[in-house]
């Protein structure tokens, strides 16, 4: 009898235990997406003492925009494509906070808009930051590699 073909399976070391590599990855992505959500709901819960408005959008300065900017990096910062759950999450967690809300009103759905825009363009961003990063790292590999006198392939 022939003994069944096993798939190989990638894993790494994390505190002497063998760990797939796969749950690692959804792991830090559910991490990366909890920690979003806990941000977007601190976010409307700590706005009327940040910004002496109910509503986090309302503020005189421009804190929420640049607070999507913030987590929008952050999240490239990962360096992985995982890294969009951060930003994603971010507005999962206002529109939570934002359906038990009295302030939002009739204009829910036009806040939800806002929320899910503001998503889908720090999302954009944090691909960007990403991409950018990779290729930096690839310059850097080609030109260690050249100075060096050794021979390196760019990866790629």
């Amino acid at each position: 009898m022939k003994p069944e073909a096993q798939p190989e399976q990638t894993t790494s070391r994390l505190g002497g235990r063998a760990v797939a590599t796969h749950f690692r990855t959804k792991h830090q992505a559910l991490t990366l997406l909890t920690v979003g959500v806990l941000l977007g709901i601190a976010v409307w819960v700590f706005s009327p003492w940040l910004t002496g408005k109910v509503e986090p959008w309302d503020a005189d300065a421009p804190i929420w925009a640049l607070s999507w900017l913030l987590l929008a990096v952050l999240g490239g910062f990962v360096g992985h494509l995982r890294g969009v759950c951060l930003p994603l999450g971010y507005g999962v967690g206002q529109m939570l906070i934002t359906i038990r809300s009295p302030f939002i009103g009739e204009f829910r759905a036009l806040g939800w808009a806002f929320i899910a825009g503001y998503a889908a363009v720090a999302a954009v961003v944090t691909l960007a930051v990403v991409g950018v990063g990779g290729w930096l790292k690839r310059l850097w590999r080609s030109h260690i590699g050249r100075s060096s006198g050794s021979k390196v392939p760019p990866a790629g």
